[in-house]
């Protein structure tokens, strides 16, 4: 089921330009920063550091349509149905990626809810894809330790602002 959740997770991620939403204008990845916010008590800031930085390395690993790279911060159950979905996707699209704003939302001992809010555009795409919405997105990363490193267990897209052209 873990690998399912996942493999729609990374497919909502890349392809929620397609359901109806709010709009929104397009932000210059060279103008943003962010801070780590958190809405609950940190008890181990390293710990949510390392977690972040396995959602920092998914996106970029995503962009750069690096598989290997990308499986590698995911549940390894995930793998397989993840690998059949994104080489498809990554046939299609070229998507830049930038978060604009992470928090933690939860922290346990081995898990660890985090918000992204994030924009992704489309660089390029094959002329037989399906338009892609540019779009800002809410993604909730549900990240698991997994043999002593964090990985990310399941994604749900809460909201989509699609950018006006």
């Amino acid at each position: 089921m873990t690998y399912f959740l996942v493999a729609l997770g990374s497919a909502l991620l890349f392809l929620s330009g397609c359901s109806p939403s709010q709009t929104a204008e397009y932000i210059n990845p060279e103008e943003v920063s962010y801070e780590i916010q958190e809405e609950t008590d940190i008890t181990d800031r390293e710990a949510v550091e390392e977690a972040v930085q396995v959602i920092e390395n998914n996106i970029a690993y995503a962009e750069a349509e690096d598989m290997d790279g990308y499986l590698s911060t995911i549940v390894s159950s995930a793998h397989e149905n993840t690998r059949t979905e994104l080489e498809a996707f990554f046939e299609l699209y070229d998507l830049e990626h930038t978060i604009l704003s992470i928090t933690v939302l939860e922290q346990e001992e081995d898990t660890m809810l985090i918000e992204v809010f994030q924009q992704t555009v489309a660089v390029d795409q094959a002329e037989e894809a399906d338009d892609y919405r540019d779009h800002l997105g809410v993604a909730n990363h549900t990240l698991v330790l997994e043999d002593g490193e964090w990985k990310i267990s399941e994604t749900v897209m809460t909201d989509n602002f699609f950018i006006e052209d």
